[in-house]
C-alpha cells in the first residue's frame, strides 16, 4: 500500500472499532482500510439543529476569518448541512449556494432561504464560478479527495479562495490517543489529513495557502466565553470538560498542534 498523496510507504497507525488506520511515513496522510461508506450514514442533522448555538459560535469564527481575505462574493459550500454557515454569509450580503444530500438538512437550509443542490458534488455540472468554495468537515468523507479538490479549484474565479476544515490527524491529541482519538471516527472517515498532506494536494492544484490554524477546544470558537455561559446555563456536561481543558487547549492552539485543521488557499 502507498500513500495516495505522495506515494510514500505507509504504516499501521492504529486499530479502532474493527478498522485499521494507516499513516504515510512522509506526509502523515492517513486512511481507513477497507471502509465502504454509505454516504447517508454520517449525517448528524438532529445535532446541528439541537446545538445550533454552539455551531453558530463555531461558524462565526470561520466567517470572520474568511472576511479578512474577501468581504463579499459568491460562495459554494459542499456538505452545508442545515445551511447555518451559509446563512451567516447571506446575512453579510454574499450570494450563497449549498450542496447537501441529506434531505432533512436540505429542507432546513431551504427554510433559511438558501438555494440547495441535493446531488453529490462530484455529479453536479455547475454553470457558474465562485469566489469561495467551502469544505467544512466534508472532505474526509468523500471517495476521492484529490479529484474533489481539483474540481473545486476549477470552479473558482480568478483570485478565488478555497476554505477547508478537517480533524487534524497531525495534532498532538491524535498522535497520543491514536485509536482512542475522539475525532478519528474510523467508521465514518475514509481519510485523515495532516497540514502537510493537505498542503501537497493544494500545491498540486496551484493553490497557495494564505492562512492556517490548528485550534482545540474553546479556542476553536468565535466567542469562548459565550459558549461557557450557554453550556453552564443549559446544564451541558461539556461545560466541565471545557473548563478543565481550557489552558491545555490554549497551548495546543498557540503551537498549532490542536485537533482542528483550518486552511485557506488562494488561486
Amino acid at each position: 500500500m502507498k500513500c495516495i498523496i505522495c506515494l510514500s510507504e505507509v504504516e499501521l497507525f492504529a486499530s479502532s472499532r474493527g478498522f485499521s488506520i494507516f499513516k504515510c511515513k512522509d506526509c502523515g496522510f492517513g486512511f481507513t482500510k477497507d471502509l465502504k461508506l454509505n454516504s447517508s450514514d454520517y449525517h448528524r442533522d438532529d445535532t446541528y439543529i439541537s446545538e445550533e448555538n454552539l455551531f453558530r459560535n463555531i461558524f462565526e469564527k470561520r466567517v470572520n476569518i474568511i472576511s479578512r481575505f474577501m468581504r463579499q462574493g459568491k460562495v459554494l459550500e459542499v456538505g452545508c448541512s442545515t445551511g447555518l454557515m451559509l446563512s451567516l454569509f447571506k446575512d453579510k450580503g454574499w450570494q450563497v449556494l449549498g450542496v447537501e444530500i441529506s434531505k432533512k438538512a436540505a429542507e432546513k437550509a431551504l427554510q433559511r432561504g438558501i438555494k440547495i443542490e441535493t446531488k453529490f458534488f462530484e455529479d453536479i455540472n455547475f454553470n457558474e464560478k465562485f469566489d469561495l468554495v467551502i469544505f467544512n468537515h466534508t472532505l474526509e468523507h468523500l471517495d476521492d479527495p484529490k479529484e474533489v479538490i481539483k474540481k473545486a479549484v476549477s470552479l473558482l474565479n480568478k483570485e478565488g479562495i478555497l476554505y477547508i476544515d478537517l480533524p487534524n490527524f497531525g495534532g498532538l491529541s491524535a498522535n497520543l490517543q491514536k485509536g482512542n482519538w475522539p475525532l478519528l471516527l474510523p467508521s465514518e472517515h475514509l481519510w485523515h489529513f495532516t497540514y502537510l498532506s493537505l498542503k501537497k494536494i493544494l500545491e498540486e492544484n496551484n493553490m497557495k495557502i494564505i492562512f492556517n490554524e490548528r485550534a482545540s477546544g474553546l479556542w476553536d470558537l468565535s466567542n469562548p466565553y459565550k459558549e461557557l455561559l450557554i453550556a453552564f446555563l443549559t446544564f451541558k456536561k461539556r461545560f466541565f470538560i471545557e473548563i478543565i481543558t481550557a489552558i491545555p487547549s490554549f497551548i495546543l492552539t498557540k503551537f498549532k498542534i490542536g485537533s482542528d485543521l483550518m486552511v485557506i488557499a488562494k488561486k
